[in-house]
């Protein structure tokens, strides 16, 4: 037999609680995520261990225990991973748009993705704008014998990536780049 037979032999069994637990466990031993995440993880699991014919002994009233004991050990803090996933994607240019439905698509509730973009000004929406036109060299990073030409592409990419056509105008047709110490690396 092989290795991954005898691997998919030892995934199949009873789904009990402690299961749920140690999955958990395991997926977030790799990944951060929210509480809905986990949950979403955790129901998709059960269902893919009951077509495979595995005995169910769990349920959503499991999920929810297994969810409110990673939450009281620290591991899952919905609050703590919005923040770091709104600092990252805003250093990757990700707009206020693109952001709220990245949150939104992990779970998050409407409420706590508002509470992040109140806390933002213009300024970093701005940066981010210019991150996302150095990263993908839009604008005043393209090279000038080409910049003319691809300027409404350029607009068109930063319409897709969720900023407004004011804030994109501004970054596209900025005469130069800002200096490196403008935008955040």
């Amino acid at each position: 037999m092989r290795a991954w037979q005898q691997q998919r032999q030892r995934a199949s069994g009873i789904w009990d609680r402690a299961r749920l637990r140690r999955s958990a466990l395991a997926y977030l031993a790799r990944y951060a995520a929210p509480a809905a995440h986990v949950r979403h993880i955790l129901q998709r699991r059960l269902e893919r261990g009951a077509a495979r014919g595995d005995e169910i002994r769990a349920g959503e009233e499991d999920i929810d225990a297994v969810l409110v004991d990673l939450a009281r050990m620290g591991l899952i803090d919905d609050r703590a991973w919005a923040e770091a996933q709104a600092r990252a994607l805003r250093r990757r240019g990700t707009s206020a748009r693109g952001l709220a439905a990245r949150l939104s698509s992990k779970g998050l509730a409407r409420a706590e993705t508002e509470r992040l973009l109140v806390d933002e000004d213009d300024e970093a929406e701005l940066k981010a704008a210019q991150m996302l036109a150095r990263r993908r060299r839009l604008g005043p990073w393209r090279a000038p014998s080409t910049r003319a030409a691809r300027r409404d592409k350029d607009l068109a990419a930063m319409a897709r990536a969720g900023f407004g056509l004011q804030l994109a105008r501004r970054v596209i047709d900025a005469d130069q780049p800002p200096e490196v110490g403008d935008v955040d690396q």
